[in-house]
């Protein structure tokens, strides 16, 4: 009898910290997605709404003008192209150097290879802010590009350029360890059953880890994506013309003056950061999947 009471009682325990557990997740899921809530509300009101006390979710009226606006911006084409290039260049930058550098220190034998990688860890600690002026200052004196000389100076190097915008990011510490924790978990017997055949290092790369690696291409892909679609403050140091911009400082000039009509403002918001949610919850499954592993082997 006092065996069905206590288990009655764990029962019950369990029951109330499964339910207490969910109402803290819907209570941060709340808390997470009400400012995303409020600003497409915000998007299709009128400007006058924007200002009404109390504050109301809705729009009386909803309307699609704010969006045909935003549209119809004189730099918001070469902006969304601009963007397309940086995020599209650096996103395939990493897939080729990050897995290429994964693989060197998941299966290749080299010397130092412990310590560089212990470097490339480091890396993940130095604050990015930190590193903003030293690597505006190597692109602004690349030797022979900008009109500098072989010493790099005489010329604005890569500054205005797709190229100053891309290789800063062409390859990142989390990358080279994502994909090296992930070649770490493939088995060896592939690599020895290639070599058996006459394989070298490059084709069994090539042909062997890289497709199996899909999963983890796939997760790179979509960070590498969102972070340089999301970025703000390197193109915003590195162009210096509205024509070179990208939505992301489109956006900030969009709400840089003193007449700011929110309305539109959170309109293009919506516009620039649907296509992430979208792209992110169609590859949930792979960031599960991935983040769940990629620790489970040093």
């Amino acid at each position: 009898m006092a065996t069905i009471k206590h288990t009655g009682g764990a029962l019950f325990q369990s029951g109330a910290e499964r339910f207490l557990a969910a109402a803290l997740l819907l209570f941060a899921a709340a808390v997470t997605i009400a400012p995303y809530l409020w600003m497409l509300s915000a998007s299709f009101k009128t400007g006058q709404e924007m200002y009404v006390f109390p504050p109301t979710w809705l729009p009386t009226a909803p309307n699609l003008g704010n969006y045909i606006e935003v549209l119809q911006l004189p730099y918001a084409g070469q902006q969304l192209v601009n963007s397309l290039i940086y995020a599209g260049g650096t996103t395939l930058a990493n897939l080729i150097l990050c897995s290429l550098a994964g693989y060197a220190f998941a299966r290749l034998e080299f010397r130092g290879r412990n310590a560089l990688f212990a470097l490339v860890l480091a890396l993940l600690m130095v604050p990015t802010q930190s590193q903003i002026i030293p690597v505006f200052l190597i692109v602004k004196h690349i030797p022979f590009a900008g009109g500098n000389d072989w010493l790099g100076n005489g010329g604005t190097g890569l500054l205005n350029t797709y190229a100053g915008l891309i290789l800063p990011n062409a390859a990142t510490p989390f990358g080279i360890f994502l994909m090296r924790q992930f070649f770490i978990r493939v088995p060896p017997e592939y690599e020895e059953s290639a070599r058996l055949d006459g394989a070298g290092s490059f084709a069994i790369f090539r042909k062997i880890l890289l497709p199996l690696s899909r999963p983890a291409l796939t997760v790179l892909a979509i960070l590498s994506f969102q972070q340089a679609w999301n970025d703000f403050v390197w193109p915003l140091i590195l162009t210096s013309t509205r024509d070179m911009g990208t939505l992301q400082t489109g956006l900030q000039l969009l709400h840089s003056g003193p007449d700011t009509r929110w309305n539109v403002v959170m309109a293009a918001a919506a516009l620039i950061t649907a296509p992430m949610i979208i792209v992110f919850l169609s590859a949930q499954r792979h960031f599960i999947q991935n983040f769940a592993s990629t620790g489970l082997k040093g």
